[in-house]
């Protein structure tokens, strides 16, 4: 008797299966839908990479806001002032990936400032994206040294700083597609804050200075490495390595680094015949010695194709 009730509920309960499967699926689905609708959820939204220059804002200087994003989704940048105006605005996206917008205000008046991006086609409550900016009504006090490094490091190199880093290179040297354009040295174009956004970025007029950034096309990504890095107080090393020759593979058994400077190469002393340089060319030594700091002597060492960053 006992077996005979227990198999029409073993067979029932196996018929209910289906049904429970196809409740449990539209449940799921459900619950899915709004997981992805709410905010904290946002597709790319949370991805996004937010930077205000200078590094410490005030009223004495442009403010400049740049929105990076690794996907190619679609909005408008917005610059609103303390009183609720909105100040610059733009809808075009630049190149990709990443995709990245930026907008400038000359002469910011003091107070809070929101840089709002809006989101085309976004889901529900992702749309609209603010960061808030304080812009002081008075001059700031410039960032101090940090005793045994070059520069001081608050930051580190990951997604978002990457973004930025090629965001920075790509408005650094945009032009049309049809254009040539052709500087005679790299100060040349750190120096033109319509193409550097991270022009003066510290505040202490670092890119004022008329300091000579010559490097070659070996050079070029180690100088351009160690700018943003030394701007937005991020690492910066790279390993001295052979060449490789003879059928070995190069070897890299230094590595120097802003915590671990390379020592200069030795100062060759001038011969008899020589005569002593004048005022002039030694401002011109010392700017060129100062110009190199950044990347300490990595320019000779990338020269030869001994330096690689890891």
């Amino acid at each position: 008797m006992v077996p005979a009730r227990r198999y029409p509920i073993v067979t029932f309960t196996a018929a209910l299966w289906p049904i429970a499967g196809v409740i449990l699926a539209l449940l799921f689905s459900a619950a899915k839908a709004r997981a992805e609708d709410t905010p904290g959820n946002c597709d790319g939204a949370s991805e996004l990479a937010f930077l205000p220059s200078p590094v410490a804002p005030w009223k004495g200087a442009p403010l400049r806001v740049v929105f990076a994003a690794e996907k190619a989704i679609e909005g408008e940048l917005s610059l609103i002032a303390p009183d609720g105006r909105i100040a610059a605005q733009t809808n075009k996206r630049h190149g990709g990936p990443p995709y990245f917008w930026f907008a400038e205000v000359a002469a910011p008046d003091s107070g809070t400032w929101r840089a709002r991006l809006v989101r085309d086609r976004a889901p529900a409550g992702c749309g609209t994206i603010t960061r808030d900016i304080a812009v002081r009504a008075e001059r700031p006090s410039s960032p101090g040294a940090t005793a045994g490094y070059v520069w001081p490091v608050h930051n580190t190199w990951n997604r978002a700083t990457e973004n930025l880093f090629s965001a920075w290179i790509e408005k650094l040297f945009d032009d049309p597609l049809d254009a040539a354009p052709s500087w005679p040295a790299l100060h040349e174009v750190l120096r033109d804050r319509s193409r550097n956004f991270l022009f003066n970025h510290l505040g202490l007029g670092e890119d004022t200075m008329k300091m000579v950034l010559r490097p070659d096309c070996a050079d070029l990504p180690y100088f351009l490495r160690a700018y943003f890095a030394f701007k937005m107080a991020l690492p910066f090393g790279y390993s001295k390595c052979s060449r490789g020759d003879g059928g070995k593979a190069p070897r890299c058994p230094q590595w120097f680094s802003i915590q671990n400077p390379e020592p200069p190469a030795a100062a060759t002393a001038p011969t008899s015949g020589r005569a002593k340089p004048t005022g002039s060319e030694q401002v011109d030594l010392i700017s060129r010695r100062r110009a190199r700091r950044p990347g300490g002597t990595c320019a000779e060492r990338a020269r030869s194709g001994c330096a690689q960053r890891p």
